[in-house]
């Protein structure tokens, strides 16, 4: 599966980035050495940002 997504996104550029971060973890998607292997950089996990709203009468 990993040369399948180095594929994708080195030579057919049919991923990004971005997205081939969306299956580091998954049961069948890349480790974070893979996506390392894959895109030449370390792989950070997305945060989570809370998002607050407010409401006053």
């Amino acid at each position: 599966m990993t040369q399948i997504y180095m594929w994708a996104y080195q030579d057919w550029k049919t991923i990004t980035k971005e997205t081939l971060a969306t299956v580091v973890g998954l049961p069948d998607g890349i480790t974070a050495e893979d996506y390392k292997a894959i895109t030449g950089e370390a792989y950070v996990a997305p945060t989570v940002q809370a998002t607050t709203t407010s409401t006053t009468n």
